[in-house]
């Protein structure tokens, strides 16, 4: 009992890094939004290196989309595009729809509503050397969702990348974390 009294209690905190530290591989991420009384929806890719640093945001408009559902398989085919586009031959593509990430990773043939779209993203992995789906809760979609979202608002598609990238993300920073130039000033 008296080694028990001596020793000092201490936190242990995991060092294990963060998932994203983790990837090896440049991702993009992506996420749709919906709009059902107009039956059109937005695509909002972000896509980041290694690191964590964004590189590219792109938002696309879409009209006559069936359901919320075919807007997220859409945006997955749109996220595997837009690797092609930029030439990359490994990529990690996360979404935060459980639903179409397995659907697009898996082999099988799809016989769901979305099955079209699928059996594209399937036929498109050839152009990579390796290639993955995985999904992602929300939380850790952020910026793919509010990209959407607003390009459904605003009916303006976005391409950025270099210095038109760089502003936008230091515009957004501080209201994303809740501050505003106003509230600074004070």
């Amino acid at each position: 009992l008296e080694g028990i009294k001596e020793r000092e209690l201490t936190l242990v905190t995991s060092t294990r890094p963060s998932q994203r530290l983790q990837r090896a591989n440049t991702a993009i991420f992506f996420d749709a939004a919906f709009d059902s009384q107009y039956n059109r929806s937005a695509s909002g890719l972000i896509v980041k290196e290694q690191e964590g640093k964004i590189v590219v945001a792109k938002s696309i408009l879409h009209e006559n989309v069936a359901s919320p559902f075919a807007a997220e398989a859409y945006v997955g085919y749109q996220a595997i595009m837009l690797g092609i586009q930029l030439g990359y031959h490994t990529l990690d593509i996360l979404g935060d729809s459980k639903t179409v990430t397995t659907k697009c990773q898996s082999e099988n043939r799809d016989r769901s509503e979305i099955g079209a779209i699928i059996s594209y993203i399937q036929g498109l992995k050839g152009f990579f050397q390796n290639i993955s789906f995985y999904f992602i809760p929300r939380t850790g979609n952020i910026e793919a969702h509010r990209i959407a979202k607003e390009t459904l608002k605003k009916g303006e598609e976005q391409y950025l990348e270099g210095e038109t990238l760089k502003a936008l993300c230091e515009e957004q920073e501080p209201n994303r974390l809740g501050y505003s130039e106003q509230r600074e000033r004070r």
